[in-house]
């Protein structure tokens, strides 16, 4: 179909209804009750989800939660990047790559050192960000699932493979913010859809969605030919025939930008909900996933890092990452000219490590770090995290407190006083980041990864990780504070703390029917 001159969103025919939202939620309906953690236990653990304030008491927290101030609630901007490393950003010592707009978030807000992506890869980690779920207990555990799904192509690579998706019982960031009267959008990249394509943003609690769908490959790159807008797939003319003409974060960013647009003051467009809505001062939930700069390494240009004496390589990745910069830059500026700045939480983070497959030469992907993408050492699963509010959160501040992915669906029902029980695996992050605390309580988080065969498992408490990288090799210890690179395992002389964190990291994990650790041959 032709391109429209104008993004709309979805008409109330397509639009998923809202139910009450739970944090955590259900466990997915696959889920063993027998190894499911209560409540309480899940607080002992120190794995829980409380979204008392430690600042509060419990009758004060109740008050505020039923209370909701009309027009209170803040606007977020969730933007995600790709693939970034950690020590990819100026803001995290990185001297050669551009990234003036990241860091200036960063002066004007928190920025955490000790922060982690829920996965090693990108789909269990997109799936912890959005259902506040460990990969312990998330229906998605990799990007290729080892039985179950549903079979289609994953591009570049001869043959089939297969991918699970969120399920339809399984409720969203999406999902908690519409049902608390925000108008939700997700740009770009969603990446838990498998190859359901009843599984869309639409289909999982968002009302607006502009990007690309895993079962279209020509959907996927930086110069995609291929697009959806809502449930309609589009031809980008500019690209066909293997041009390069309209470059995959540039559409993003022109996306985005239009969605505040009409979301600002005084925004009219005929046939939108959006518009119209906003004369009521609804607040906006924007999702913006960046492709960069995951490989391919297709730079719109490399003129920024031209003389640079950097290799090829380097320079291409290097200007992907400013690229993504400059654009959120745009974003930034949308938001003031609309006079939405000072009412809006802006969040940037990576979806996990640098990737080894970008091959750079000279430039610190993972910082000081060690491992990639992929690994379940720090430089798999340690990303940048800075996060900016003004009025709330202090400028030029840091935390070294621990936090991940699943925090953030705890943390955004509680921003929002949203009405939620049950349990989930985050911790409400709202205190820390309005300075209302400078610690949290100490509780344990959780990861997996699923190598070729079995699984390998990772969980840090307080300074403490344990990592075991097959079942039937032996838990190794590290203290991150005073060794960050993993280079010396204390196992040997700390038995008692492997004992407790290796409970822990049992206790974690659900069986998966789409993971099993041994799966038959």
């Amino acid at each position: 179909m032709a391109e429209k001159p104008y993004f709309c969103g979805d008409s109330s025919a397509n639009a998923r209804s809202v139910e009450p939202t739970y944090i955590g939620m259900n466990r997915t309906k696959h889920a063993s009750k027998r190894n499911r953690p209560s409540y309480k236990s899940l607080l002992a653990a120190g794995t829980g989800l409380s979204l008392i304030s430690p600042a509060m008491s419990q009758s004060e927290a109740v008050k505020s939660a039923s209370q909701p101030q009309q027009g209170s609630q803040p606007n977020i901007l969730f933007i995600l990047a790709d693939d970034l490393g950690y020590g990819d950003l100026g803001c995290y010592g990185n001297s050669v790559v551009q990234t003036p707009v990241i860091d200036s978030l960063a002066g004007a807000g928190l920025r955490f050192t000790d922060f982690y992506a829920g996965a090693s890869v990108s789909s269990p980690s997109r799936g912890c960000l959005l259902t506040g779920l460990h990969t312990g207990h998330a229906t998605i555990r990799g990007n290729m699932c080892r039985v179950g799904g549903l079979e289609g192509e994953r591009e570049g690579i001869p043959g089939k493979v297969r991918r699970t998706n969120l399920q339809p019982e399984e409720k969203t960031l999406g999902d908690l913010l519409r049902g608390q009267g925000y108008r939700t959008c997700l740009v770009n990249k969603w990446h838990v859809d498998g190859f359901d394509t009843t599984a869309t943003p639409l289909d999982r609690g968002f009302d607006e969605f502009y990007g690309w769908l895993v079962h279209e490959p020509r959907s996927h790159n930086f110069y995609p030919d291929v697009r959806w807008r809502n449930r309609e797939r589009y031809e980008i003319a500019a690209n066909q025939n293997g041009n390069h003409a309209d470059h995959n974060t540039d559409r993003a960013t022109d996306e985005a930008v239009a969605f505040i647009t009409r979301m600002g003051k005084g925004a009219t467009l005929e046939g939108c909900q959006s518009a119209a809505s906003q004369a009521s001062g609804q607040p906006f939930f924007l999702y913006m996933a960046y492709n960069a700069p995951h490989v391919p390494l297709d730079a719109k240009d490399t003129l920024l890092y031209a003389g640079k004496g950097l290799p090829d390589t380097d320079r291409r990745y290097a200007a992907m990452i400013s690229h993504m910069d400059a654009s959120i830059g745009r974003l930034m500026n949308t938001l003031r000219e609309q006079g939405m700045a000072d009412n809006t939480l802006v969040v940037f983070a990576s979806d996990n490590g640098g990737a080894k497959a970008a091959q750079v030469e000279t430039l610190p992907l993972s910082g000081v770090l060690k491992g990639w993408k992929g690994d379940l050492w720090e430089g798999g699963i340690r990303v940048p995290l800075v996060a900016s509010w003004t009025g709330y959160i202090k400028p030029g501040t840091q935390t070294a407190e621990p936090a991940y992915f699943p925090d953030f669906f705890a943390t955004f029902a509680d921003l929002t006083a949203s009405h939620t029980s049950a349990t989930g695996d985050g911790v409400s992050l709202k205190p820390l980041l309005t300075g209302e605390v400078t610690s949290l309580p100490e509780r344990a988080m959780y990861w997996e990864q699923y190598p070729r065969v079995g699984i390998s498992v990772a969980l840090r408490k307080g300074p403490w990780k344990v990592i075991r990288q097959q079942m039937d090799q032996p838990w190794q210890l590290y203290n991150l504070k005073d060794d960050v690179g993993e280079t010396t395992d204390l196992a040997a002389k700390y038995p008692d703390i492997v004992a407790e964190l290796s409970r822990l990291a049992e206790e974690a994990h659900e069986p998966s029917p789409y993971w099993p650790v041994y799966p038959e041959k």
